[in-house]
């Protein structure tokens, strides 16, 4: 269960570009600064904030939802079930990411579950607000449809490289993913299992550890327990590029 911690942002602790300080921050893709106050008020009306434990379910595949879920501290992965029991690891959201399941425009339908990998906070936002703002607010409603496609460009992308690459391809894909979309660094401590990791690259964990092994051989990067250092970018792109 989450931890119950639940607040509202009718506490005036509003940002001047658009949004709510408990959730909404200043970045590069915030998409709620076309917005006036008057519409984030209503946004915002009803908004709780929830904490998640590490493992625990944020949103479940093939259910119904009402709310979109904007993450502000944490990581969570987004995974699609599959009815043998295999996972696969579509993206990691973090600090920033909205969350609506796939289903914003499709009858708020959960195409894929999404779990906290860290402690993560969120903010649930009511659907129908945001979907009458986007009626209403034509910049707004173009900020949102491209963030929606650029996932949707992402999914399709994901799908692609897993069909056509190569194994140590894929695995050169997820360790390039983390290192510049999730953690910007050249060494960082993942918290996800091989098994995790291996799901990301939709394979098994014996060949994804094998391939693993065979990069920090090659010195392309080095590991000590969860966490990876990137010592040949460059090569680790040609794998990917070619593989």
């Amino acid at each position: 269960m989450a931890l119950n911690n639940t607040e509202n942002c009718n506490n005036g602790s509003k940002l001047h570009g658009g949004g709510c300080k408990s959730c909404i921050k200043e970045h590069r893709n915030n998409i709620f600064s076309p917005l006036t106050q008057e519409e984030i008020d209503f946004l915002i009306d009803k908004k709780r904030q929830i904490v998640y434990n590490v493992g625990e379910t944020i949103t479940k595949q093939n259910t119904a939802s009402t709310s979109v879920i904007c993450i502000n501290e944490g990581l969570a992965k987004f995974y699609v079930e599959s009815t043998n029991g295999k996972n696969v690891i579509i993206r990691i959201a973090k600090a920033g990411d909205f969350i609506s399941g796939g289903g914003l425009f499709n009858g708020n339908f959960q195409h894929f579950s999404v779990s906290a990998i860290t402690k993560v906070r969120c903010c649930m936002i009511d659907s129908a607000n945001l979907t009458s703002i986007f009626a209403n607010n034509n910049e707004f409603a173009v900020k949102l449809l491209r963030n929606h496609t650029k996932q949707n460009n992402y999914l399709l992308k994901k799908l692609v490289d897993h069909t056509q690459k190569y194994m140590p391809g894929r695995v050169a894909d997820t360790l390039l993913y983390l290192k510049n979309e999730i953690f910007s660094a050249d060494e960082f401590s993942v918290p996800l299992t091989r098994q995790e990791l291996a799901e990301m690259s939709n394979m098994t964990k014996e060949s994804f550890v094998r391939i693993l092994h065979q990069f920090k051989d090659s010195k392309y990067i080095n590991t000590k327990g969860n966490r990876i250092s990137i010592l040949d970018e460059s090569s680790l792109v040609s794998i990917r590029e070619n593989g």
